[in-house]
């Protein structure tokens, strides 16, 4: 490496530590860290935990008989659903985590999911924006002071720990290392319904080779574990989450009653249509399908649209190499997407105590990516024209 690129990525690697180091003010200093300690028993990451701490205490979270009391015992969120309100893997998953007190517990996922949130994207952001230091100074920061980011980090969500998942995987798609994506992509099986249309770039032979037996086998040994969750599940649990949530059919319904819920429907479909232009192979392909993904979801929230954080970086990655303008353009304008109107988004939520039209936020990001990369549909990897 000559001295202009090791300055070129000192430069860098110095915004993005400005970028995210900012934000790790923000969160101490201005009120999330707080409330995210405030809020501990209560969160969301509490009621992963419960889940996890009854399997271990031999507690099966999906008997409604013994569910609500249990989660009282623990001290924990109350439950919205008569049984535990997700999958049966992500309780087998944290029973390392139930193994420790909820607040030491809560601690650890905090870190452990921000900070492998910040090695990933600083290692997405080298390799598709190197040289950058605006972009990675706004996208760094973007990790913990956007809406979604702190919002995720209060609630004890997951979006930290899926960027850094679909980070690894685009990364290791990138370098032909199959292996590592497949078994990074089973991260994402936490929260699948977030991730649908991310398969269609993800399925290749020798991904599929691995990633397949492998979800298959953490399905079999969760049901193994609680054998009951697939009734419960589908009986208690679906129902609940379908109909309130921060999608594009909910919030059309919202305005225009059924006619609008068919209209959002509609518009997926739409979505799928566009993104079929860009093929199922190239970086083009898998920024448009990742957030379609999220702008298509039938079950999501704010804190999840963090997840378009790769997408973004991903599609500037694409124009810049192919010498266009607009790749800051993309870059800022999808930062700014998740730091100036989501947020607006947000107070209008609170506002409805109803949130489903922040599902704005994924569509205006597909729409500005699709757009930026539309003349590149079908182009190679990395090849520019």
């Amino acid at each position: 490496m000559t001295d202009r690129p090791r300055r070129n990525e000192r430069r860098t690697d110095l915004a993005y530590a400005v970028g995210l180091g900012l934000g790790i003010l923000f969160v101490v200093f201005l009120g999330p860290l707080d409330r995210r300690l405030e809020l501990v028993h209560i969160n969301d990451f509490s009621g992963f935990w419960a889940g996890a701490r009854a399997v271990v205490l031999g507690i099966d979270p999906y008997d409604p008989q013994r569910w609500r009391d249990a989660t009282i015992a623990f001290g924990t969120q109350t439950p919205d659903t008569p049984v535990y309100g997700y999958f049966p893997w992500v309780a087998v998953a944290l029973v390392p985590l139930a193994l420790l007190p909820l607040d030491v517990a809560a601690w650890v996922w905090m870190v452990a999911t921000v900070a492998i949130a910040a090695v990933a994207l600083r290692a997405l952001l080298r390799a598709y924006l190197p040289g950058r230091p605006v972009e990675h100074a706004v996208l760094g920061g973007a990790l913990l002071v956007s809406q979604p980011g702190f919002h995720s980090l209060v609630l004890g969500q997951w979006s930290f720990a899926f960027v850094a998942a679909l980070s690894a995987v685009t990364l290791a798609l990138r370098s032909g290392r199959f292996g590592r994506a497949a078994t990074a992509a089973l991260v994402l099986m936490a929260k699948p319904q977030l991730f649908v249309f991310a398969a269609v770039p993800l399925a290749r032979p020798r991904v599929l080779r691995i990633a397949v037996p492998a979800g298959l086998g953490i399905v079999a040994l969760a049901t193994l574990v609680l054998p009951h969750w697939i009734v419960a599940w589908t009986s208690d649990v679906a129902p609940a989450r379908l109909a309130r949530n921060a999608t594009v059919p909910i919030a059309l319904g919202d305005l225009a009653g059924p006619a609008g819920t068919i209209a959002g429907y509609l518009l997926i479909v739409v979505g799928v249509v566009v993104a079929t232009r860009f093929g199922a192979r190239g970086d083009a392909s898998l920024a448009v399908w990742l957030a379609l993904s999220s702008a298509g979801a039938l079950y999501a929230w704010s804190y999840d649209h963090l997840i378009l954080l790769v997408p973004i970086v991903i599609a500037a990655g694409v124009l810049a190499a192919h010498g266009r303008r607009t790749a800051r353009l993309v870059a800022l304008g999808g930062a700014g997407i998740l730091l100036v109107v989501s947020p607006v988004m947000y107070v209008l939520a609170v506002s409805r105590h109803r949130e489903s039209f922040s599902a704005v936020i994924p569509v205006l990001v597909f729409v500005l990516i699709v757009s930026a990369l539309w003349s590149l549909r079908r182009e190679p990897l990395g090849s520019p024209r």
